[in-house]
């Protein structure tokens, strides 16, 4: 409570989720185009679960100058969280923007990017949300070729993937069992 300004409204804790969850999705097209502009002509990096494969199938990151992407573990990533921080101080400059979809794990790799020069977002299921949007439904589907961890056991059983555009982007992978 010290930190925080009573006074002052911040902003809603769902901004990765601005689609699937509200009533009235009238407003999912405006938010989608926001977030679209926060990495505008930048080169950014990915740092995502093995099979989450953040924009493949849509258009989501369509105006970003560059991307790569770090590979981690699907679930339970925590366990590799000093491999993850370490490889990214250590080989990627900080100019570039840093998306991260990796669960509990995201919120606090952020931060500690942040803390070190970087411009870290916590993006959550924002790729999620958007192939929702995309689909205009009105409840959780899986996604095919992709990781959906709401959709339960089906949204984990997930197809290999030949694109060749998505595999090129991938500059490691920090995987194993945690």
């Amino acid at each position: 409570m010290k930190v925080i300004n009573l006074q002052k409204e911040y902003y809603d804790t769902h901004v990765s989720r601005p689609y699937i969850i509200y009533k009235d999705k009238s407003i999912a097209e405006r938010l989608f185009r926001l977030w679209k502009c926060v990495w505008n002509n930048r080169d950014i990096v990915i740092i995502e679960g093995k099979y989450t494969r953040n924009g493949i199938g849509n258009d989501l990151f369509y105006n970003a100058k560059s991307i790569s992407r770090i590979l981690c573990p699907a679930e339970n990533a925590w366990g590799k969280y000093n491999e993850v921080l370490d490889y990214v101080l250590g080989n990627i400059d900080n100019d570039k923007l840093i998306l991260i979809a990796l669960g509990p794990t995201a919120t606090v790799l952020a931060y500690d990017l942040a803390v070190n020069g970087y411009q870290a977002i916590d993006i959550g299921h924002l790729d999620n949300e958007y192939e929702w949007y995309l689909r205009k439904v009105d409840n959780r589907i899986n996604i095919e070729y992709k990781y959906v961890h709401e959709c339960g056991i089906i949204g984990r059983k997930v197809e290999m993937i030949e694109d060749e555009t998505y595999l090129s982007q991938i500059i490691t992978t920090i995987d194993g069992e945690c």
